[in-house]
Formats: structure tokens, sequence, C-alpha cells
């Protein structure tokens, strides 16, 4: 279905800047290198009205979410790291907050939630597999997505939530509005919504189109993020950037207005976003990356693999042309995407402790890892293909 109103105000003026053509659901792992994956548009625009950048095409949620999903958050280490520390931050800051209750929305199985296993706690999400595995871990789960009418009813079951979290899961919501309104009915005046998105201004500045596949339907520079929460009555009262996914911001919201001196300073570094010429470059970086990126793997001698089947992978791969008979095989850590293979270009994923330790080249798909997958990879040539195609080793 193709989005005619934004997600965020509803403005129907949507204004297009990339489109990478037709691309497989990015964690839709098939089982066989032949197995036809069904594509979608890959095309992003901008909202001229409150500056939200989103997909045009919104595949249904279940497609998305369903019994297929394979991204489990555990299964990366530095993310599990992350997890831990973003955990620490919201005790040692929202203690007496969290005691009353801790609330994420998007939980998947339950990495960033087990932190709070001692305090009262709910996640919610709509994907089977990882929120089985989070309800294995003994934490408190529903499979839904979160919306005012979803919000309405747990509120009125459990009472107002001392923080809600949303780590990374606004860029995957079909209607922005609706979550955010479920997020403030979950709140009270003492409450703390704590939101955590990719950066666009990032994404931008790293030609980072690989991060546009069908599960990342929005993507927020601050200012798009404090228009879409001040609709719901929610103040963004602190902001940070962090290097999560190449680049986000994370930012704390309270429904009693106040801002620190960051938001202030992130907002007015924003100000070039207000320009269409900020966008309007993005299409032509994303063809010569992808005409370099095939040349240097082309260039490369012996076998080339992947490492990282990440969904950004999917997009990258399909996008530049590079499939099995240009790269051999591709490793990752995440046990449900083993002995599977990436959609519409057949490269099956193997186990990264298998990894081979004479000299490969490998093409880097999960480049927000890059020093420590580097690091315990010793001894191989790597391709980084973002923000420009590099040699390394």
């Amino acid at each position: 279905m193709k989005r005619t109103a934004c997600s965020a105000c509803g403005s129907p003026d949507l204004e297009q800047f990339l489109d990478l053509g037709t691309s497989p659901i990015a964690d839709a792992y098939t089982a066989t290198p032949d197995e036809e994956s069904p594509r979608y548009p890959l095309q992003v625009a901008i909202c001229g009205k409150c500056r939200l950048v989103q997909l045009l095409e919104v595949v249904p949620a279940d497609v998305l979410f369903g019994t297929g999903y394979s991204f489990y958050s555990s299964a990366s280490a530095p993310l599990s790291a992350y997890h831990q520390a973003y955990a620490e931050d919201v005790l040692g800051e929202h203690g007496t907050q969290a005691a009353r209750g801790v609330v994420e929305v998007g939980c998947n199985d339950g990495d960033l939630l087990q932190h709070f296993k001692h305090l009262p706690h709910l996640g919610i999400d709509p994907s089977t597999g990882p929120v089985a595995m989070a309800r294995d871990r003994g934490c408190d789960v529903l499979m839904e997505p979160l919306s005012l009418e979803s919000a309405q009813r747990l509120r009125d079951s459990r009472g107002p939530a001392g923080v809600v979290i949303a780590n990374h899961v606004l860029a995957h919501v079909e209607d922005v509005s609706d979550c955010l309104a479920g997020i403030a009915h979950l709140m009270d005046d003492e409450s703390v919504g704590i939101v955590e998105v990719q950066y666009l201004p990032d994404l931008l500045v790293n030609n980072a189109f690989d991060l546009v596949y069908h599960e990342h339907r929005n993507f927020f520079s601050l200012t798009s993020l404090e228009a879409a929460a001040g609709r719901h009555s929610l103040h963004v009262v602190d902001a940070e950037l962090t290097d999560r996914q190449g680049g986000s911001i994370r930012v704390t919201l309270s429904k009693r207005p106040a801002h620190s001196v960051r938001v202030a300073t992130i907002r007015r570094s924003e100000n070039w976003l207000n320009s269409f010429g900020a966008y309007e470059g993005m299409q032509a970086r994303a063809e010569r990356i992808r005409w370099r990126l095939k040349q240097l793997v082309l260039e490369q001698p012996g076998t080339v693999a992947v490492y990282g089947a990440a969904g950004k992978t999917t997009t990258l791969l399909n996008f530049c042309g590079l499939n099995s008979e240009l790269l051999a095989y591709c490793y990752d850590t995440t046990p449900a995407k083993q002995g599977r293979y990436i959609p519409g270009v057949g490269i099956p994923i193997r186990p990264a402790a298998l990894v081979r330790p004479d000299g490969l080249t490998f093409l880097l798909g999960a480049w927000n890892y890059a020093a420590p997958i580097m690091r315990a990879n010793p001894g191989h040539r790597w391709i980084l293909p973002l923000p420009a195609p590099m040699l390394l080793g």
C-alpha cells in the first residue's frame, strides 16, 4: 500500500527524494537459495509540513513481524552491552520513576527489558519469535503493537507507568501519531518517556541508504520528533546523540514543558534540514556507491564473502546487484539466520564461529560494528561500503 499522508501529522505533502527500486523484506531469510522472495518498492519521501522522512510503501505488519521475523537483539554482543549500559542510565537517572513500573514498547526478545525484571515491568511487541524468547527469560510481555487503544486497556488494568521506553521502535510503526498517543496515555505528570531512534542527519551525512528497508518506516531528526511528540502534549526535555546504528538520538519526554541546553543545541544544528537540498543529492550518491562497490568486489582476488546478515545488508546487496555469483557466503552470529539465505540474492548464512583463519576479503554488512568485528577477526581484508566504499587490510 502506498502512503498518501504523513505518518505523524497526516499532511498529503510528501515529496520523494530516494528510490532504491524493489527489495525483499529485509529479515525474511529464505530456506533455499532459489526461494522467491516477494519484493516491494523502497521509496523515501519527506513531509513538507512536519519534516518527517518516511517510506512511501507500507507493508502490512503481519508480513513484517510475523513468524518469519528473525531479528533478535540479544544475538549481537555489542548491542547487548549497549542495552545493559542503557538500563543502567535509566535506573541511575530515573530510578524513582522506574520503581513505579517500566513499560518497554517494542521489547523484542527482552534483551533490554530483562534488566528491569526486579521492578514492575511490561513489554509489548508484535513479533512472534522474539516475544517467546522474552517470556522464556521471565519477562512479562504482551504480543501486540502499541496503539492508543491498547494503551487505554493497559492503563485501565495497570495504572500509569513511571518509565515508558521505546528503543528504536518508532522507526518500525505504521502510524507514528497513534504510537505516540499510546505512549502519552501510559504516562502521567510524574512519568518519563525515553525514546531512541536512528538520527536522520547522520544517515544523510553517512550516505547510509542501506538503513532504508521495509521494517524501517520512519526516520527522525530532533525537529520532526519534537513536532510529532508535541501533538500529544509530550515535551522533549532532554536529548543526546548516541552511536547506535551508525548514529541515533535519545530523547526524554515529559508532560511537563522544559528543555535542556542539549535540546536547544541539537535543534540549532539541524537548520540545514529545512532545505530540500539536504535530501535531493541522496539518489545520486547511492547510485555512485552502487557502481563503485560492485567494482571493488570484482577487483578482489580469491573468495569474497559478507560479514553480517543485518537488515541493511539485504538492502545493500539487492540495490547493488551483489548476489551469490559474486559473494560466496555470509557469516552472522544470529542462530535464527544461520543455515538460511539472504533474500533476493541467495547468499548462504553461516555461523560466525566458522570464519576461516586464512585471509579472505569481507564486505562488511554490519558496518556500524566495524571496530569490534575487525578486531575479533584479524588477518582479513575488509570492504567498508559506507559512507563511500573503501578497502582496509
